[in-house]
């Protein structure tokens, strides 16, 4: 960017940013809920700094130079690193550098699964821009909640692994990812793992009962164990001939999974850290597996809690779409909450719909609300 668009654009940033300003008496804070705790926590969203205005006004205007119309070179991103990444071009894995620009912001504008547009400059290969995303899996940014992270892009699947006993089942983080997964245009699949750890194919069958509200709703559910390759095949099909993601908590064992599913990746894994049925994070960095017939695994690293990016309270209860299944509420906005007449809370009631999922529904409309 030349000199005198820079200084233009920092004194617009600069005007936008003192336009919107709040007033300094008021504190922006949100409720929200850890996805592991059942105790709230405040979370207090830093004000907006100069560089976020600039951001968001790069965003808004479509420049030629940030992503090419035409470029005469692409990739799928496989991997990536600080200013680096690799790209998989005309079927060979090459290392490519970022430009500046795209350097500055890689953390929420390059995800692996990206199609990426190159350009040769001399011996190196610039990565210059992305190109528009079919489908993403996304979240707010750790540092700023006002900028979305996009975690995978291009996918067709994301399986949600999961565990039930080490560590333990998480609902309300499956129903986040499974809201991303919606809103991102993917497809879910649920993979329950470490069933190994069960001493009797009863307690199995209650530990996976808490999963049947996903499949009422059409999820699949595959039951899996990486230690004794139980379920590879189910995976495998559900994988076959896709562009897939594996995400979930840290310790559910996604990174054994791939290596059930193809020995010769020897992916190095983790084991669950003592005292807090808590895993390990083995896998630092997204990656992007070939495991063959024209089937792609990306592993992702494991998390400890997952928010949601940008969702607004009205569109909330879209994305349980038992509500719908049950039948009119007396009151046309009705929120699912007090209001008298309301079928969802009768469902609830009667076990038609999970309190887990009700439960989930609560706890992301209190942090939504204004």
């Amino acid at each position: 960017m030349e000199s005198n668009e820079r200084q233009r654009l920092m004194k617009r940033a600069a005007q936008l940013k003192k336009a919107t300003r709040p007033p300094a008496t008021k504190a922006v804070a949100r409720r929200s809920y850890d996805d592991e705790d059942d105790e709230p926590i405040m979370v207090r969203r830093r004000a907006p700094s100069l560089d976020d205005y600039v951001w968001q006004l790069l965003g808004e205007e479509e420049t030629p130079t940030a992503t090419p119309l035409a470029p005469k070179l692409t990739g799928m991103v496989v991997s990536i690193g600080p200013r680096v990444c690799d790209v998989m071009l005309e079927g060979r894995l090459t290392s490519c550098k970022l430009s500046p620009d795209l350097a500055a912001r890689q953390q929420t504008e390059l995800a692996v699964g990206d199609e990426a547009a190159l350009e040769r400059r001399g011996s190196d290969t610039i990565v210059v821009g992305v190109l528009p995303r079919r489908t993403k899996l996304s979240r707010p940014d750790a540092g700023n909640c006002n900028l979305e992270r996009v975690i995978v892009a291009n996918v067709d699947v994301v399986v949600v692994v999961v565990s039930v006993i080490s560590p333990p089942l998480h609902p309300r983080l499956i129903d986040r990812y499974l809201i991303a997964i919606q809103r991102g245009g993917a497809i879910p699949v649920i993979a329950v793992n470490k069933l190994d750890l069960h001493s009797s194919e009863a307690d199995l069958r209650e530990d996976v009962w808490r999963l049947a509200p996903y499949q009422a709703l059409g999820i699949p559910v595959v039951l899996c164990s990486a230690s004794n390759g139980r379920g590879r095949e189910e995976l495998l099909q559900a994988l076959q001939g896709r562009v897939s993601a594996f995400v979930g908590h840290s310790g559910v064992g996604k990174s054994s999974l791939l290596n059930m599913v193809k020995p010769e990746l020897s992916l190095k894994t983790g084991d669950v850290s003592n005292g807090y049925g808590r895993g390990t994070h083995t896998t630092t960095k997204s990656t992007l597996w070939d495991l063959g017939n024209e089937t792609l695994v990306i592993d992702t690293p494991g998390i400890r809690s997952f928010g949601l990016w940008n969702l607004r309270e009205d569109e909330l209860p879209y994305y349980f779409p038992e509500f719908a299944m049950v039948g009119r509420c007396k009151f046309g906005d009705c929120t699912h909450t007090h209001e008298p007449g309301c079928s969802v809370k009768v469902a609830v009631e009667t076990g038609t719909i999970a309190e887990d999922r009700y439960d989930t529904y609560l706890r992301i409309k209190t942090t939504l609300e204004k």
